[in-house]
């Protein structure tokens, strides 16, 4: 696993090549640089378009597909925003577009304001999530059975599924692909994965059946004490909130996997559940059984709501919409009583259960999705997931953005039908452009990105072994001068570069984001020779040993244009002898 990814030494180093070209006009008053006269460094907005996806159903979750613009009513941040532009999706126009291009064509344009770019048609990119660490083997398998239809009927152009598991560690089973054969035979291979519920099941019950003990005879035993169970209890508590940080910790990674992917993005979440309180079924059951009803004081201390909203923040700045399957299906308190063997404790095991699936309509809720919970018909959640997938509301306004990172809240509303049921991302995460880089950075080292107007180039040198099983990799990052924009300053022509570098090892491990700041300084007198000449960053990368693909960035301060490369790299453990 990739541990550590450092660029403890950096220099700049200019390679000057052997041609060299004059500046027309280098006698007129008036700056004909090619990197200055054409810029303007004037304040001003940056104008964007906030796309909102809306899914309408009626009081049968039928989709609802006859409504005009003036329909809607969308608020940011409690002020009405005019809507601009407005498009109704469905099955249809896709195919219109994928399965019939030259009718697409052929057919007369109306005239009406263009689409912007996010609004056009785009990718839909489908992340399958089984979480097998709290996922019970056979609730999973029946599930799956019905998420391979789900991928059969759905995966089409411009559809792209990815499947993710968590098994003590985030994997990414199968990478986006048009193949449905390989989806299905990465889920496939999930069945016969056994997690860690069912040990964690088997030591809640054993908790539960001391409890029960005392119940019939409190004196049957030191083990059953008290003060004995209740340690027990809090110690359960603590392992049930440790696991959860580790699994919304790996669902936070697959959605900032997925934050420079454009188009519409859904992570189809698959468990039985997650606590919103840790431990809660096992407190209320010991302040019946104990009749100490101070026990119940202790939820607000297991209460993981801040981590839960934490991943609802980084699945909306990412535009990523959670749908959320309970794999446990229909479950009533009896079968679950009967289960635990604790006679008349009813409520536990109903606010125990709740309590697991509040997290997943919680998730679903917050950021535009669905959850799908309650339910043996699993092909029925997937058939409401699968409307989803091609029939939407794509509902547009221009927003100033304030330069930063910044959080709305969007409210929209069916003033003429309040009959019809409204389903929405309720926040939009304004980004600056240095946040929107380094999603893009991120997300390449798992898709390709080809956007490199800078011609930016990467060169992995020989490594050297460093100390402790790690090895320092130079790397040559190198792009034409002129390409940056350079601004008269004294005696010289300076820009500046900020350099972005992530790594992720063959394994699914990955490296922080280092970003650093490059001062490009040259002398007037040089700035007619600069023409075919190189800029180079010398980076040092402290790695272990091991396959990488590597990530780079530069994005240029005064333009704010940006480059992205990526290269793949091994190295070789030298320590190990052939």
């Amino acid at each position: 696993m990739l541990k550590r990814l450092f660029i403890p030494v950096v220099a700049l180093l200019l390679a000057l090549g052997s041609s060299s070209v004059m500046a027309e006009n280098g006698d007129s008053e008036k700056s004909t640089d090619p990197k200055t006269q054409n810029e303007t460094f004037e304040g001003h907005y940056d104008l964007t378009v906030v796309n909102v996806i809306a899914y309408v159903t009626d009081q049968h979750g039928h989709p609802v597909t006859d409504l005009k613009k003036e329909d809607f009513k969308v608020l940011q941040d409690g002020r009405e925003r005019k809507i601009s532009h407005f498009k109704l999706y469905t099955e249809d126009v896709y195919r219109s577009v994928y399965e019939a291009p030259e009718a697409q064509a052929a057919a007369p344009v109306e005239k009406a304001a263009p689409l912007p770019k996010e609004m056009e048609i785009q990718p839909i990119y489908i992340v399958l999530y089984v979480d097998n660490e709290n996922l019970h083997p056979m609730d999973r398998n029946r599930v799956l059975s019905k998420a391979t239809e789900f991928v059969r009927r759905n995966l089409r152009p411009p559809v792209q599924m990815m499947v993710a598991t968590f098994d003590k560690e985030l994997k990414i089973i199968q990478p986006f692909t048009e193949d449905s054969t390989l989806v299905v035979q990465a889920l496939r291979a999930q069945r016969m994965v056994t997690g860690g519920t069912v040990s964690r099941d088997a030591d809640r019950k054993r908790i539960l059946d001391k409890m029960r003990r005392y119940k019939n005879d409190p004196n049957s035993g030191m083990d059953i004490s008290k003060r004995n169970v209740w340690g027990l209890v809090l110690g359960a508590a603590e392992e049930e909130s440790n696991d959860l940080l580790f699994t919304l910790q790996a669902l936070r990674s697959t959605v900032s996997m997925m934050a420079g992917l454009p188009g519409k993005k859904s992570l189809i979440y698959i468990s039985n559940g997650l606590p919103m309180i840790a431990g809660m079924e096992l407190l209320y059951a010991y302040a019946n059984a104990y009749d100490e009803p101070s026990a119940l004081t202790q939820f607000s201390r297991w209460d993981q709501t801040s981590q839960f909203n934490s991943l609802v923040a980084a699945a909306n700045s990412q535009d990523v919409s959670l749908y959320t399957i309970g794999a446990g299906g229909l479950r009533h308190a009896s079968v679950a009583t009967a289960e635990t063997a604790m006679v008349g404790d009813t409520i536990a095991s109903s606010v125990g259960e709740e309590n697991y699936l509040d997290s997943l309509r919680f998730m679903a809720k917050e950021t535009g999705g669905k959850a799908l919970v309650n339910t043996n018909d699993f092909s029925l959640a997937f058939d409401k997931i699968s409307a989803d997938v091609f029939t939407y509301y794509s509902i547009g306004y221009t927003l100033n953005r304030s330069g930063g990172d910044k959080i709305h809240n969007i409210k929209v509303e069916l003033p003429t039908h309040p009959e019809y049921n409204l389903r929405y991302r309720r926040r939009y995460v304004e980004k600056s452009l240095e946040t929107r880089v380094r999603d893009k950075v991120m997300t390449a080292l798992l898709f390709p990105l080809e956007e490199n107007p800078f011609q930016l180039k990467i060169e992995n040198l020989p490594p050297a072994p460093a100390a402790k099983g790690r090895w320092t990799m130079p790397v040559a990052i190198s792009f034409p001068i002129d390409s940056i924009t350079l601004l008269p300053e004294g005696e010289d022509y300076v820009g500046h570069a900020v350099l972005f570098v992530a790594a992720r090892d063959s394994e699914g491990g990955q490296s922080d984001l280092i970003r650093q700041i490059h001062e490009i300084r040259i002398p007037a007198e040089d700035m007619e020779n600069i023409k075919d000449k190189k800029w180079t960053i010398n980076a040092s990368l402290l790695m272990e040993a091991g396959k990488y693909r590597l990530s780079v960035a530069l994005m240029d301060q005064v333009s704010n244009q940006t480059s992205y490369v990526q290269s793949s790299t091994f190295i070789r453990d030298l320590t190990i002898k052939d």
